[in-house]
């Protein structure tokens, strides 16, 4: 990424950006997947998932966490994770979940989703978590290039009811665990 002239920062949402991150979310979940979904089921989920009332609640719980992600003070992306959420197939130990991880289209390959997704790392490793999970959906090969990149491995399937169809979503996983190398 060139950084000469991107003055990137990432912060820590509180609960006045609940209408920035609904806005960014729908904008950022429609981007990508309008041209794969119906519009009326792209409609439903984006209306429940991202109604500002309901990301008000999620700011308000202790075990979620939101991260913005800004570009010259304009906000261009978002995480979400969550500390108490957990699969059967998730085999490490201390999950964590990285629920969501979006960025607007105009930034796509310049880095800022690497950049975020390093900072979610980070931060659960300093949180003290030792495996970071995510699910990423089956018809998605970009995204799962991304996250193998990355170091994540599938551990499971999952199917998402979404609107009048039935997704399937790839279960990742990765170690934040740094094992020392044995010499002899």
């Amino acid at each position: 990424m060139d950084n000469a002239n991107e003055n990137i920062s990432i912060r820590h949402s509180i609960p006045a950006d609940a209408r920035l991150i609904s806005v960014l979310a729908t904008t950022t979940f429609y981007e990508a997947y309008c041209e794969q979904d119906e519009s009326d089921n792209l409609a439903g989920y984006i209306s429940q998932s991202f109604d500002v009332h309901k990301i008000e609640s999620e700011l308000a719980d202790p075990s979620v966490i939101f991260l913005l992600i800004y570009r010259s003070n304009k906000a261009v992306g978002y995480a979400k994770l969550d500390k108490e959420s957990t699969l059967d197939c998730i085999a490490g130990p201390a999950p964590i979940e990285l629920k969501r991880i979006y960025i607007l289209e105009r930034v796509y390959g310049k880095g800022f989703g690497a950049r975020l997704l390093e900072y979610c790392i980070d931060l659960a490793k300093n949180l003290g978590f030792e495996t970071i999970w995510l699910q990423v959906w089956e018809e998605n090969p970009r995204a799962q290039r991304f996250y193998q990149k990355y170091g994540f491995k599938q551990c499971g399937k999952i199917d998402i009811p979404y609107g009048e169809v039935t997704g399937t979503n790839l279960v990742l996983q990765k170690s934040l665990i740094i094992r020392a190398e044995t010499r002899v």
